[in-house]
């Protein structure tokens, strides 16, 4: 399946041609970093998979998107949510958020496959994912340096100038406050919902507009962060 990449960022570029590396049966066909190339690319090439930014200088994704005659599937790639609706009442299949990571690009991919009837559901057999520890980070707690696993951490709470770190077998707490603590933590799995809290988004098990529930425990979603917070969380809905 040969697949063309559009993006006027180069990282988000790297990005996205690492993550396919890792998948069988696709080919990055071509690279191009504006609309008016991509368009022109599509005239002489035929691919089977676009992935398409939708802001991009002097024509957007979208546009671009519009004027084809003969769509591939479309895969859009951004860092703004609000385009979803329009991108899906084009036919696209599948609408990425940057920073885009490989589970979920490779949940992306899988629908194309499975609209081609290429492979069965999940990629079983076609995906080499690499191999690499966890993700984890430090925090210094009683004098010692304490190593926690990404995948641990139910939520976060705010203590004015600390933060308590809940995971799933004990907590700590250390000397940072809550906003250098959202800076470190990869955004696509973690969410601000308030201004004392931080949670995993695969750790929460329920939700409503005003809180929603970790483990056992129920937190508050600050008014300023609702919006964001249920957006974020609506888009996963079925």
């Amino acid at each position: 399946m040969k697949c063309l990449i559009v993006d006027d960022e180069e990282m988000a570029v790297k990005v996205i041609e690492k993550h396919l590396s890792h998948i069988e049966g696709l080919e990055v066909a071509g690279i191009c970093f504006n609309a008016m190339d991509a368009f022109s690319f599509l005239q002489r090439e035929k691919v089977d998979l676009l992935f398409l930014d939708i802001q991009m200088p002097k024509m957007s994704g979208l546009s671009l998107l519009k004027s084809l005659p003969h769509k591939p599937h479309v895969i859009l790639t951004t860092a703004h949510r609000e385009f979803a609706l329009e991108g899906f009442e084009l036919d696209v299949v599948d609408y990425l958020l940057k920073p885009i990571s490989l589970d979920r690009l490779l949940k992306s991919v899988s629908k194309v496959f499975r609209l081609e009837n290429s492979i069965p559901p999940g990629l079983p057999n076609h995906v080499s994912e690499p191999k690499t520890e966890p993700a984890f980070f430090y925090i210094k707690s009683d004098r010692q340096f304490i190593k926690i696993l990404l995948e641990d951490v139910l939520y976060i709470e705010s203590l004015r100038n600390h933060v308590k770190i809940f995971t799933t077998k004990e907590h700590h707490v250390t000397l940072l406050g809550i906003s250098q603590m959202e800076e470190k933590l990869p955004p696509q799995h973690f969410l601000r919902i308030h201004r004392s809290f931080i949670v995993s988004l695969s750790k929460i098990a329920r939700f409503s507009q005003s809180n929603l529930m970790v483990g056992s425990q129920t937190l508050p979603i600050g008014n300023s962060y609702r919006e964001e917070v249920l957006n974020r969380l609506e888009a996963d809905l079925i």
